[in-house]
């Protein structure tokens, strides 16, 4: 299993990436990283990559930045290291590729090189959010700022793939985010998606408010990237304050006793982006990985080690038959 890996995608780049590929080789005995970097970038860790077997590093002249358009940078930075990563995807020199980089550059790099998937409008961004029995995984979260009903129609196809693959659940329960459960609440896009999923052959459960999704209603939640973004980040932020709070306050209150309850640890653990390490960009030709901007060591392995799921599971060829 090789993984292309954004050596320059993290806001600390390249520590992050070579740390986290270095723990992620330890967990996965047939994986080979390929870190694709500037030459400065990844020169203080020569050394740690050609002492690996397993490591091998592409040498790129260009870095996108967080603030870079993605219409632009198509046309300008074909040297870039996401530009780069995804090109030896589609030229099957690895499996997957994993990048904390300018998410809207390694969306647009992916329908330029990769391309979607044959019946797939649009591609999404899913990423599973925490439940106190296990997971719900939401799209999109960022791929798209505006959609369409076939949209989420077709992202609620490809969330219950992979909820299926990676959970084996037979007939994932898939749900409508909305302001209410109601059929006629929401606006009209919404509405009519809607229908759209009611007419489906998928196992649809109706509308999902956004308090309901960590309550395990559904397995699959669909919405807009715009919605779906801004979800995610206040999941995350949520995340924060409540580990925050609870350290700075967990001895005046007595605490202890529910920190050290499993359920309750592992639900407040899968508020942090870290645990699922990024997000799968489903819809296009190719396993593609989106990491949080802020990405740690053990987001990184995460990240990679998902690569490899994915590629192993042949998630991208189940959808592809699919549509077809």
């Amino acid at each position: 299993m090789r993984i292309a890996l954004d050596a320059m995608g993290s806001e600390s780049a390249p520590s992050p990436e070579v740390e986290g590929a270095l723990v992620a080789l330890e967990r996965e005995p047939d994986l080979e990283v390929v870190f694709i970097g500037t030459k400065k970038g990844l020169k203080p860790f020569t050394k740690i990559i050609e002492a690996n077997p397993r490591l091998d590093t592409v040498v790129v002249e260009q870095v996108i930045s967080m603030s870079d358009a993605p219409s632009e940078v198509v046309k300008t930075k074909g040297d870039s290291s996401i530009a780069v990563g995804i090109k030896m995807l589609k030229e099957r020199k690895v499996d997957g590729f994993v990048s904390a980089g300018n998410t809207g550059a390694v969306v647009a790099f992916s329908l330029f090189s990769l391309g979607r998937i044959q019946g797939v409008h649009r591609p999404a961004l899913a990423t599973p959010f925490p439940t106190p029995s296990g997971q719900t995984v939401v799209l999109d979260v960022g791929a798209n700022v505006d959609s369409k009903p076939e949209h989420l129609r077709d992202y609620a196809l490809m969330g219950a793939l992979m909820v299926g693959k990676i959970d084996g659940i037979k007939k994932p329960r898939v749900g409508l985010l909305n302001v209410g459960e109601e059929e006629k609440k929401g606006n009209q896009m919404v509405q009519e998606a809607y229908k759209l999923l009611t007419d489906s052959s998928l196992n649809f459960v109706g509308n999902v408010e956004g308090s309901r999704v960590f309550t395990g209603k559904a397995d699959v939640v669909v919405t807009d990237g715009f919605t779906g973004n801004v979800m995610l980040k206040a999941m995350e932020g949520m995340g924060a304050a409540v580990l925050s709070v609870m350290k700075n306050t967990g001895k005046k209150y007595r605490l202890r006793g529910w920190l050290s309850k499993k359920v309750f640890k592992d639900f407040i653990i899968g508020l942090n982006y870290e645990k699922a390490g990024g997000a799968i960009l489903l819809g296009v030709r190719g396993p593609v990985i989106i990491s949080h901007g802020h990405s740690s060591a053990r987001a990184i392995k995460n990240a990679v080690r998902l690569a490899c799921f994915v590629a192993r599971e042949g998630l991208v060829d189940a959808i592809a038959e699919e549509f077809k």
